[in-house]
């Protein structure tokens, strides 16, 4: 059938070239061609609908949107461009309508082109929210001069290492080089983020730009932001007469925060900025009062998923350069290691599920490079405590696993075969750990304490209370016994060398171990029995006065401190009564407590309710399962951190206790 030519066409067998509003769509459709005048009216239809709009916009001026002036260049050239995207729209009225339309109109698009968010810096398309923005926005900043904080707040203006140095000044050159033996020796808590060579050749290149006066380009930034980080991190643990938090650590620590803004940018190919993020969340892990770990985690987690580090295909490991292959894997693990260690010790959701990973463990290749034996053996000890994170988040997944309702997709776990499947995987993990003799003397790894503290953790966190087990077997409650008593032990050896690493997970590890000597004291006779109340006595005395120690250089141990404490005396004169009706009296009395004491540190959430003794006979067994979100929430309080309330820079120097249960300072 021959197709019919619409009425545009010339009938000289010249084709059409455009588009013109004005003739029939049938026509236009049958024939696919437009005219060779299109351009020209388009032309005509554009520049009238441009003085319409900003003859509406001259009408709308008493009242401006957002407060901004309305024939600001940015609203004009958004209005111009919107007038040329559409000739087609039917020109607006001068109804008293029309000029809530063209605000409406110009509000849409000045959303879209507020920032020009397809540079890589932005998060998202049209979002106009840079990623220095969002991890500053997680970490505190305390108030600094009006010139620093202007330099902070403008992206393009140039840093020099005279601005740094307001915060804190470069040590002298062989002060440094010692802290960054330091910081490889302890690598608090210990994770390989950086290694040893690009380290010191960024503190060579800090140091050459401290000595001139020439603005910092974007790489001596860089430079000069790891610097500061290794120092402040190496500085952290060093005492200081007076008490508290060395003012070096704190003031390298702003020192790097004032160059954030300039090395971290968005990228989906940039290992710098998830290194920097990771930096920030080493030291934040350190002093929680300094950020947010929480969501500095998150976004490391997500840079992660962004470059595609949490799955690694066979083609990448035969392809990729041995050395990068090396830098992915660690920066990987060093972010599930971050997000491990927070899920299972505070009861919260994985940031990702095991399932949706696959990476092997880092190789050898840098320790290969090294002839230091300690950096080998850091390595290997790095690769252990991988393993242990991953035993434990199996544990943490089977349990939960056992609450859900079986389906195809997710059958629920035989816990029994389990059970005896990863006893022997946890025993044999212990014994295949690097040997500590062979660690470097000033470690952590160079002590058994640490090691054995690590697998007692594990070990409570299998057969500690749960859901699934409401009346635990009397194996589970003599394990859990045996696994407490270990974990203060080891936890106190550590405190009185100097080698707690981080001091809000000893307390929070610590004060469960005693819970849970607490709970099986109470609950099994048998064990009661077998175990001499001198000895138990002794060991919630441990407990307590461990967790005093704590409380000198970390506050907020001192919630748990008093909460253990009156718990303690009270399991303490019950195990030394042998009167039958003043034994019952003391135990409805330590419920009592128990009850009161935990509405006090219960932090406030709104429709959290803690159980009562009425809602279940086993009012004890419920009260001390870390299954209970309520319960495992009054645990995270002792280790708050300022929340992330908004996308600006925070101030959170008034955050206290008494926004979180308790009545004095947490952080000062």
């Amino acid at each position: 059938m021959k197709q019919p030519k619409c009425s545009n066409c010339d009938g000289a067998g010249v084709q059409c070239l455009t588009f013109h509003a004005s003739k029939q769509a049938e026509d236009l459709l049958r024939c696919g061609q437009v005219p060779r005048n299109y351009v020209s009216d388009l032309e005509k239809q554009v520049e009238a609908l441009t003085q319409q709009v900003r003859r509406l916009e001259r009408q709308s001026r008493p009242t401006p949107l957002n407060g901004e002036a309305s024939n600001s260049p940015a609203l004009s050239h958004s209005s111009t461009r919107l007038s040329g995207i559409s000739p087609l729209l039917p020109a607006p009225s001068a109804s008293d309508g029309s000029s809530g339309q063209v605000r409406d109109l110009v509000k849409s698009v000045k959303d879209v082109v507020v920032e020009p968010s397809r540079q890589p810096r932005f998060v998202g398309q049209s979002s106009g929210i840079t990623l220095a923005k969002m991890v500053m926005a997680a970490v505190r900043v305390d108030a600094t001069t009006p010139s620093s904080a202007n330099e902070r707040h403008q992206d393009n203006a140039p840093a020099s290492i005279s601005a740094i140095e307001r915060q804190a000044s470069l040590p002298p050159r062989h002060a440094a080089d010692h802290l960054v033996d330091v910081y490889f020796q302890y690598r608090t808590p210990h994770l390989p983020i950086l290694e040893r060579a690009p380290v010191k050749e960024a503190l060579g290149n800090a140091y050459q730009a401290a000595s001139s006066t020439r603005t910092l380009d974007h790489a001596v930034k860089k430079d000069v932001f790891t610097t500061y980080m290794v120092l402040a991190i190496a500085l952290f643990d060093v005492p200081v007469p007076s008490g508290g938090r060395p003012s070096q650590s704190e003031g390298c620590f702003q020192s790097a925060v004032g160059l954030a803004e300039h090395v971290i940018s968005y990228s989906p190919s940039d290992l710098e900025t998830l290194r920097a993020v990771l930096l920030l969340a080493q030291y934040v892990a350190l002093c929680p009062s300094r950020g947010s770990f929480w969501h500095l985690t998150g976004f490391a987690l997500r840079l992660c998923i962004d470059v595609g580090l949490h799955w690694e295909t066979e083609e990448q490991s035969m392809q990729t350069d041995a050395a990068v292959l090396h830098e992915r894997r660690s920066l990987w693990y060093c972010t599930y290691q971050f997000d491990r260690m927070l899920c299972i010790l505070l009861g919260r959701p994985f940031g990702i599920l095991d399932e949706s990973t696959r990476v092997p463990l880092p190789g050898p290749y840098t320790a290969c490079l090294s002839h230091d034996a300690h950096d080998a053996h850091c390595y290997e000890s790095y690769n252990s405590l991988f393993k242990m994170s991953k035993l434990e988040s199996e544990i943490k997944h089977v349990l939960h696993n056992q609450t859900w309702e079986p389906k195809l997709a997710y059958p629920r776990v035989d816990y029994s075969a389990w059970l005896e499947d990863i006893q022997p995987r946890l025993q044999h993990w212990y014994e295949t750990i690097p040997e500590p003799q062979k660690a470097h003397p000033s470690t952590i790894f160079a002590h058994r304490a640490y090691w054995d503290a690590v697998y007692s953790n594990a070990i409570l966190l299998l057969h500690r209370p749960h859901s699934i087990a409401q009346h635990p077997s009397t194996e589970s409650l003599f394990m859990t016994f045996d696994a407490s008593t270990k974990l203060i032990t080891s936890i106190k050896s550590l405190q009185r060398e100097g080698k707690i690493d981080i001091h809000w997970k000893a307390v929070h590890e610590l004060f469960m171990a005693g819970l849970g000597i607490v709970y099986v004291l109470w609950l099994s006779e048998e064990l009661r029995r077998q175990r001499t109340a001198s000895s138990s006595i002794s060991t919630l005395n441990s407990c307590a006065s461990t967790l005093s120690a704590l409380s000198e250089s970390f506050a907020g141990a001192a919630g748990c401190r008093d909460a253990f404490e009156t718990l303690s005396a009270a399991t303490i004169d019950w195990l030394l009564t042998h009167d039958a009706e003043q034994e019952r009296q003391t135990r409805l009395a330590l419920e009592r407590q128990v009850e009161d004491l935990l509405q006090q540190l219960r932090p406030p959430r709104e429709g959290m309710a803690m159980p009562t003794a009425e809602d279940d006979a086993s009012y004890m067994s419920n009260m001390l399962s870390m299954d209970n979100f309520a319960f495992s929430e009054m645990l995270s309080s002792t280790a708050q951190w300022p929340s992330f309330e908004n996308m600006e820079y925070v101030d959170m120097n008034h955050h206290s206790v008494n926004e979180m249960g308790f009545g004095t300072d947490w952080w000062q």
